[in-house]
């Protein structure tokens, strides 16, 4: 029950996070979006991530990608509206990019279910599936969040 709390707290916590990003980061001139989740990021070379979801309501995928390592960085913010179902996508991720991947259900009910399995290079590194037991209270989101420090290595945000 304990760690249910904590996923949920840390979930919360990372929609904010995003949103804050967003707020804040979104009116840059380095920041373009897309309705499609991209094929090739950039010059992508550096590494090969993929995408396989699973849902059974309507739901959208958001991939964000930023270069903070470098001092004007790019942002690029990604989504794509989805039907219930099985969907995949494979991107070519440039080196030293971050960012979040998020699968958001659109209208869930009791019952639905999101999952997912992100691999970068074959390697599975986030793998998730939640299912709701109850409606969802007004403000409230369905949705599996994970955070990457290096979409080209792989290298996830440590949990606390």
């Amino acid at each position: 029950m304990q760690n249910l709390l904590k996923r949920g707290v840390l979930s919360i916590l990372g929609v904010v996070v995003m949103l804050a990003w967003w707020s804040f980061k979104g009116s840059d001139a380095n920041t373009e979006s897309a309705d499609k989740i991209p094929v090739k990021v950039w010059d992508g070379g550096a590494g090969t991530m993929t995408i396989e979801t699973e849902s059974t309501c309507a739901a959208q995928m958001r991939v964000s990608f930023n270069e903070e390592e470098k001092e004007n960085g790019r942002s690029l913010e990604t989504y794509e509206d989805i039907p219930a179902g099985s969907h995949s996508w494979t991107i070519d991720v440039p080196a030293t990019t971050r960012g979040y991947v998020e699968l958001g259900a659109v209208d869930p009910k009791p019952g639905d279910k999101l999952s997912w399995k992100v691999s970068v290079n074959g390697r599975v590194m986030s793998e998730q599936s939640e299912t709701l037991a109850q409606p969802l209270e007004k403000n409230t989101a369905f949705f599996l969040q994970s955070y990457f420090d290096d979409y080209a290595t792989g290298t996830m945000e440590e949990d606390d």
